[in-house]
C-alpha cells in the first residue's frame, strides 16, 4: 500500500505545483489585454471584385478591417483555465474604381466611377483560455454585434448606379488565437479563424 499511496502524494505535489504555476500566468481574473491588428486576405472586397467584373478598367483596394479588441478576465477554473468578456471595434474601407457606360443619355457614353464601401463593427466577445504560462496565452473566442455600412459614389457623369451589397448587417466571429508577451505588458497576437470577412488577424497586444 506504500507504493501507490506515495505515488497520489507525488501526483497531488505535481497537480499543486502546476495550479501554482497557473495563477501567475498571464491572463487570470482581474487580466485586462487590448489588442489592434489587422486582418487579411478581406473577403468582402474579393465580393466586390466579382460584382464588378464586367466593368473595364477596374481597381479594387482599400484598408483594413482594423480590429481593436478588450479581453477582461472575469472567472478563473481550479484546474487553470479562464474565461475573459470584453468588446470588439472595426473599420473597413474598400474603393472600387471602374469604367461604366451611361445609357441614358441620347448618346451613350463611358464614364469612369469610384464607390466607397465603409463599415463600422461593434460587438461583444467572450474568450475561454485554456492554455497559459508566464508569457504565453491561447484562447478561442465568440463574437456577436452589428456592422454599420456606407456606401458613397462620385462619377464623371451624373448617371449613378449600386452595384454590390453592402456586408452584412449582423457581425459574428469565431476564432482560435494565441498571444506572446515580450514584456510583462507588450506582446503580439495572431487569431484564426472567421471575423469581419477575413481569417488571419494579428497585431499588438496590451496588458494591464
Amino acid at each position: 500500500m506504500k507504493a501507490p499511496l506515495l505515488f497520489t502524494l507525488i501526483l497531488a505535489f505535481v497537480c499543486h505545483y502546476t495550479q501554482r504555476a497557473q495563477d501567475s500566468t498571464v491572463f487570470k481574473k482581474g487580466t485586462l489585454v487590448i489588442t489592434t491588428g489587422i486582418g487579411l486576405p478581406d473577403y468582402y472586397r474579393t465580393s466586390l471584385r466579382t460584382a464588378y467584373r464586367g466593368h473595364s478598367n477596374l481597381d479594387v483596394y482599400g484598408f483594413g478591417p482594423l480590429i481593436v479588441k478588450g479581453d477582461y478576465g472575469i472567472m478563473k477554473f481550479k484546474w487553470g483555465h479562464s474565461i475573459g468578456a470584453g468588446m470588439v471595434l472595426g473599420f473597413s474601407t474598400s474603393t472600387v474604381k471602374y469604367n461604366d457606360l451611361n445609357t441614358s443619355l441620347a448618346l451613350p457614353a463611358n464614364y469612369r466611377g469610384k464607390d466607397v464601401y465603409r463599415t463600422f463593427t461593434v460587438g461583444a466577445r467572450g474568450t475561454y483560455h485554456f492554455y497559459t504560462t508566464h508569457d504565453i496565452d491561447c484562447y478561442a473566442s465568440i463574437g456577436l454585434g452589428f456592422n454599420i455600412n456606407t456606401v458613397s459614389q462620385t462619377a464623371s457623369s451624373v448617371y449613378l448606379n449600386a452595384h454590390a451589397p453592402l456586408r452584412s448587417w449582423g457581425y459574428s466571429a469565431f476564432t482560435a488565437g494565441a498571444r506572446y508577451y515580450f514584456t510583462k505588458t507588450i506582446g503580439v497576437y495572431a487569431e484564426a479563424g472567421w471575423d469581419m470577412s477575413t481569417l488571419i488577424q494579428g497585431g499588438l497586444a496590451l496588458k494591464f
